[in-house]
């Protein structure tokens, strides 16, 4: 919906989470959004038209606009400034992926060397810590089921069905640990919300958050 990209270059690094996605979309987006400013790490929104924006996320758009027939895709774009131990440009993309799921991804730019000319700055290897914290402080204003961190791969990417979405595969009472916990994956940490599954025998180093939260440290690729 901008006309330049707001974010260029790559690869990025992803937060994403998924959340349950309420009867009514457009109040479901609405709150999501209206949350941000809760999370502890100052989160600026640059986009000035965001009720319009909310409204193209509500109304969806086909795949193929002949085709009456074919599913609506429920997606926006936010282009915003994060403040971790530096201030980053991002991209908060939210994208319906099934009846009653929502992904929600937090795109930075994910290399160890700054893009000065489009204003992005890179990933020094000590600020990855930056990244479990953020994690953490959405977890605690989201307590959301899944959610993750890692480069070039988003929540989905943890739960081992490899579909196109919109997917019923995704459907949020699909959404279970078990194909994470024994797969190997790129992502570096995750946040699982034991209120729907009590964590046993966990492989990783893990800490416990509020919230019946288990943040699991997974072999990094970084």
């Amino acid at each position: 919906m901008q006309s330049s990209p707001w974010l260029q270059g790559g690869p990025f690094l992803e937060v994403s989470f998924l959340m349950e996605l309420k009867e009514k979309k457009k109040e479901t987006i609405q709150e999501l959004i209206d949350n941000l400013s809760k999370v502890k790490n100052r989160i600026e929104i640059h986009d000035q038209n965001v009720d319009e924006i909310i409204d193209f996320f509500d109304r969806g758009y086909s795949y193929d606009e002949e085709d009456s027939q074919t599913n609506y895709l429920h997606s926006l774009r936010l282009r915003l400034y994060v403040y971790l131990s530096r201030k980053r440009k991002a991209t908060l993309q939210i994208e319906k992926v099934s009846s009653n799921a929502i992904m929600v991804n937090f795109w930075f730019l994910g290399t160890t060397f700054d893009a000065l000319e489009w204003d992005q700055i890179g990933i020094k290897k000590e600020e990855i810590t930056d990244f479990a914290k953020f994690l953490k402080e959405l977890y605690s204003v989201y307590a959301f089921k899944i959610g993750g961190f890692a480069i070039e791969e988003d929540v989905l990417e943890l739960l081992g069905f490899d579909e196109i979405y919109p997917n019923e595969c995704y459907h949020y009472e699909n959404v279970s640990p078990d194909y994470f916990l024994h797969e190997s994956s790129h992502f570096i940490n995750v946040i699982w919300n034991e209120k729907y599954k009590k964590l046993s025998d966990v492989p990783y180093n893990y800490e416990r958050l509020d919230e019946d939260g288990i943040l699991l440290k997974l072999v990094a690729a970084y």
